[in-house]
């Protein structure tokens, strides 16, 4: 439950720019391991979807949902690949997990060498410019398997049940779910360049997120022009003060979290860039 929020933060923090994964951690599991023989780690065979709750961001010309998939072979070694799901339908068009099948047909926006040993950098990429789905895609992250494949996943109890406390039941979509209220009053957005500076996002805007819990189905509205105030800030951020990787801590209503994301040192991560997709919406 904590991470549908945090998550969709990442996607707020930027007036509707998406997250693409770009370093994960090794997957293990205890089956791989016979009579004290083996090593634990897990060969995937093949994309393995990262199981995170499905969070859609809607603007006025469609919708977007970020994917996340990781490959892992017998050493440890990873590919990760991130996909838009882009619907222009009335109502977001969710990836579905029902089968956790991995395959999924389209060109995925982001594709990521992740070595277990001697990774250059954990924001390392390889964009694809002439991907449709490129088109809200800004930040690249550096995760932990905080998210979990295929219905694994950690996550606190106490968090799980002070954020369910926090919302307000309601319907969308044909769904029973939690409308939760975001504004300056409960949320704040901490940027740390990793070299002294620290300062604050200013939350411009009020956000209305909604939760459906038995679905793992999230969607927040993005439609508030306010946004454009966040990402010229978080912009001017990147202008004057970003390094390689910046560390982002959402808190709300007292609960937090931090991610590290590529700072301005790569074609994504750009004050331009921010600039550019943000104009693009509002």
């Amino acid at each position: 439950m904590r991470k549908l929020f945090y998550l969709g933060f990442c996607f707020v923090l930027v007036a509707g720019v998406g997250c693409a994964i770009t370093n994960y951690e090794l997957i293990t599991d205890n089956d791989q391991v016979h009579n004290g023989q083996g090593t634990g780690v897990v060969n995937t065979n093949g994309k393995a979807h990262v199981i995170e709750t499905q969070i859609a961001t809607t603007f006025p010309d469609g919708s977007d949902e970020l994917i996340w998939f990781v490959d892992q072979k017998a050493n440890g070694d990873r590919a990760l690949s991130t996909y838009n799901n882009f619907s222009t339908l009335d109502f977001p068009m969710f990836h579905d997990d029902k089968y956790c099948n991995p395959d999924w047909v389209g060109c995925a926006v982001i594709t990521a060498d992740d070595p277990e040993v001697g990774d250059a950098s954990v924001f390392d990429y390889n964009l694809n410019a002439n991907c449709s789905g490129l088109r809200s895609l800004t930040y690249v992250l550096n995760t932990t398997r905080y998210y979990g494949e295929c219905g694994r996943m950690r996550l606190g109890l106490q968090d799980r049940l002070n954020l369910l406390n926090m919302g307000r039941y309601g319907q969308s979509m044909g769904l029973e779910g939690l409308f939760f209220d975001m504004n300056r009053s409960n949320l704040s957005i901490t940027l740390d360049n990793n070299a002294g500076f620290v300062t604050s996002l200013p939350v411009t805007a009020d956000l209305v997120a909604f939760f459906a819990p038995k679905e793992r189905k999230m969607v927040l509205d993005m439609t508030n022009p306010m946004l454009g105030s966040m990402s010229r800030s978080y912009a001017d951020f990147l202008a004057n003060n970003a390094t390689g990787a910046t560390k982002v801590t959402f808190t709300f209503n007292g609960i937090s979290m931090s991610f590290d994301i590529g700072g301005n040192d790569g074609s994504l991560s750009t004050p331009g860039r921010v600039l550019a997709k943000a104009n693009s919406h509002y």
